[in-house]
């Protein structure tokens, strides 16, 4: 009988690392959109952990089976909060294009988004494409997968994951940026039709005639598309700026 090209340790490394990177793709960033195909999903989880096995080559792995299962359905849990809460900052630029379709009015014709699968308006869907489009134009995914495969050392194989102290702060805190990201993304929009609407306001006080108000949503459509590009210029230095806090956030809530 010949043998197999590798060990069975090295199989039982390789199933772990798997399992985690399997549940990683689910919910990381862009990966995780519902326009990835499940084929591509699974062909970049084994890709990784073709990778990663090398490196974890002197890892620990339960001799037993419930220990091995205890094991795997670990490493799926850690696989799962890595990827989403990466995920969860990024999320910044959808609720900013939900600010910029509220305030001007493209909130009314919302269709299903590709990339999550949701009710989304105009600008929702704009600057999740953006994001989506600099997330690997830039060095964002490198960054992103260099932060994921250090978590092997982080938090080893053989680790039981828990919650750190402080939980509920870190979450709350993360929330607190998410909005505070979302603002200073659809900030120059949302200045410019605040402006609109006042200048439109006075219009219809001072020149009823005039009938601004039956103007309002051309004008303010017109007005909102001009000040897209302001705004989608910001995108690649709020998404620098919101890398390594969500490559800390998950150290932060396991340990």
């Amino acid at each position: 009988m010949s043998q197999l090209p590798v060990s069975t340790a090295t199989i039982s490394v390789f199933l772990l690392v798997l399992a985690r990177t399997g549940a990683w793709v689910v919910t990381a960033p862009v990966l995780s959109a519902k326009g990835m195909s499940p084929i591509g999903r699974l062909a970049a989880a084994f890709a990784l952990a073709v990778f990663v096995t090398p490196l974890m080559a002197e890892a620990k792995v339960p001799a037993d089976l419930p220990g091995y299962v205890t094991a795997v359905l670990a490493q799926v849990a850690i696989g799962l909060v890595l990827g989403l809460l990466t995920n969860l900052l990024f999320a910044a630029f959808e609720v900013a294009g939900s600010l910029a379709d509220l305030s001007g009015g493209f909130s009314y014709a919302q269709i299903v988004d590709p990339l999550s699968g949701q009710p989304a308006a105009a600008f929702s869907r704009l600057f999740t494409v953006c994001f989506s489009a600099i997330f690997f134009v830039s060095d964002a995914y490198q960054v992103v997968l260099g932060g994921f495969v250090q978590s092997f050392h982080a938090l080893p194989l053989d680790h039981l994951p828990s919650l750190s102290t402080g939980t509920a702060g870190v979450l709350g805190h993360a929330a607190t940026r998410v909005m505070l990201s979302a603002l200073e993304v659809a900030a120059p929009l949302l200045g410019v039709l605040f402006l609109t609407d006042v200048a439109l306001g006075l219009a219809a006080r001072f020149v009823p005639q005039a009938n601004a108000m039956a103007l309002a949503m051309p004008v303010k459509t017109l007005v909102a598309l001009t000040a897209a590009g302001a705004t989608l210029a910001l995108l690649p230095a709020h998404a620098a700026h919101l890398l390594d806090p969500a490559l800390q956030l998950p150290f932060e809530v396991i340990r």
